[in-house]
């Protein structure tokens, strides 16, 4: 009961401090959310996973049409926030792709976008399951979470 305890309570304090963290990047103090999307698709394939403080949506096509929900357990959700604090935000954008497969159509093109209060920051085209090594923990990580 005891390590139950201690438990939830770490879960509760480093969910509060990674949250301080994304909130300092943001403009407005109402706004303090931030949301994940990562997509990964080729020719006649389309998968979409939008990754919120509350759920997880799957979109299983382009029209977005048809979708999964599942819940997000706050442990989960306080990891996505620490590894988001790993990430350099000024060089986002111009992450290079360590391989690129994507272009033969041996492996779909993947992006990630990250939505953290009224910015966005939106990733170059790399190839699914091999993200540039800045992004690759927190990749793994919500490709974890959505499956």
């Amino acid at each position: 009961m005891k390590l139950m305890l201690s438990l939830l309570c770490f879960t509760f304090l480093n969910t509060q401090c990674a949250t301080k963290n994304i909130n300092d990047l943001g403009t407005t103090s109402d706004d303090k959310n931030a949301i994940f999307e990562y997509k990964y698709y080729t020719r006649g394939f389309y998968k979409e996973h939008h990754i919120s403080e509350e759920k997880i949506i799957t979109y299983l096509d382009y029209k977005k049409e048809k979708f999964v929900e599942k819940k997000i357990t706050p442990l989960d959700w306080a990891k996505c926030l620490e590894l988001l604090t790993q990430i350099d935000f000024d060089g986002f954008e111009n992450l290079k792709a360590p391989s690129g497969l994507r272009h033969t159509d041996k492996v779909q093109h993947a992006e990630l976008t990250l939505k953290i209060n009224n910015s966005t920051f939106k990733s170059r085209a790399f190839d699914h399951g091999n993200p540039p090594k800045d992004l690759k923990s927190l990749v793994d990580h919500l490709l974890y979470l959505s499956e």
